[in-house]
C-alpha cells in the first residue's frame, strides 16, 4: 500500500519526473520475454475490466537495470514486471500486473504515475559472456518469483508478430495502461516515455526459457522470444488520464 506523499514532496516528484529539460532516465540495459498467454481465461482474469483483451494477447516478461536516473535523489535501481497487451477503446498499450523494484523512491514515483510497484531487493541482471540471466523475488499479496535465461539466436523462423516486435530495437513500442489508485482504480491512465533528446536503441535477438510462480502466465521452460536491449539518451514518463 503506497503512504500519501506530504504536498511539498508531490510537487517536487511531478518536477522531477514531468519537467527534465534533458529526460531523467539516461541509461539501461533490459532483458525481455515476449510471448502468446498459456491460458485465456487467466489472461482476461487478470486485465481490470475498464480494458478489453486486444486483437493479439499478449505477455512480455522484463527485468529492467536503470543504469543512469537523474536527478538526485533518485539514483540507479532495478526493475521487473509482468505487461499484459490492453487495448482501451482501440488503442493498444501494455497493463503492468506486476511490478517489483529495488528502491524506495521508484516505488513512490512509480505509484504516483498508477504502476503497482512494490519493493524487493532481489532483482538481478547478470551477464556472464555466455548467458544472460534475470531474476527477481519478492512478497506482494503473495510470493512472486520471475527467472528468465537468454541465449543468442531462434531455434525456429519467426513469427509474423514476432517480426513486427523485432523490427523495432526499442524496449517499449506501445504506452502503459495504468490504474490510479495504483493497481485499484478506479481512475485509468495512460503513461509513456517521452524522448527529450534523441535515442540509442540496441537489441539483441535471442530466446528466453522463464520461469516463475505465476504458472498461468509464464510458459515454464518452454523457449520464447527474447530480447537483449540497451538504451542511451534522456526520456521522461508522461501521464494522460484515459477518458
Amino acid at each position: 500500500m503506497a503512504f500519501p506523499l506530504p504536498s511539498p514532496l508531490r510537487r517536487m516528484l511531478e518536477w522531477l519526473v514531468y519537467a527534465r529539460r534533458d529526460g531523467q532516465f539516461h541509461e539501461l540495459t533490459a532483458l525481455a520475454a515476449t510471448y502468446e498467454p498459456p491460458s485465456a481465461a487467466a489472461y482476461r482474469h487478470c486485465l481490470p475490466a475498464v480494458l478489453a483483451v486486444p486483437q493479439r494477447p499478449l505477455i512480455m516478461a522484463i527485468v529492467i537495470d536503470y543504469l543512469r536516473v537523474a536527478p538526485w535523489p533518485f539514483s540507479r535501481y532495478r526493475e521487473a514486471t509482468l505487461l499484459l497487451a490492453s487495448s482501451h477503446r482501440g488503442h493498444e498499450g501494455w497493463f503492468p500486473l506486476i511490478m517489483p523494484v529495488t528502491t524506495w523512491l521508484a516505488r513512490q514515483g512509480g505509484h504516483h504515475l498508477g504502476f503497482p510497484k512494490f519493493i524487493t531487493p532481489s532483482i538481478e541482471l547478470v551477464d556472464d559472456g555466455h548467458e544472460v540471466r534475470g531474476t527477481a523475488t519478492g512478497e506482494c499479496g503473495g510470493p512472486f518469483a520471475l527467472d528468465m535465461r537468454f541465449t543468442p539466436g531462434l531455434p525456429r523462423p519467426l513469427h509474423d508478430w514476432e517480426e513486427r516486435i523485432v523490427a523495432d530495437p526499442a524496449l517499449f513500442q506501445r504506452p502503459f495502461h495504468v490504474l490510479k489508485p495504483a493497481g485499484v482504480g478506479p481512475a485509468a491512465a495512460e503513461v509513456w516515455f517521452d524522448h527529450r533528446k534523441p535515442p540509442t536503441w540496441e537489441a539483441r535477438t535471442g530466446s528466453v526459457v522463464l520461469r516463475g510462480h505465476e504458472e498461468d502466465l509464464i510458459p515454464p521452460g518452454t523457449p520464447v522470444l527474447g530480447r537483449l536491449h540497451r538504451f542511451r539518451g534522456g526520456m521522461n514518463l508522461v501521464s494522460r488520464p484515459l477518458s
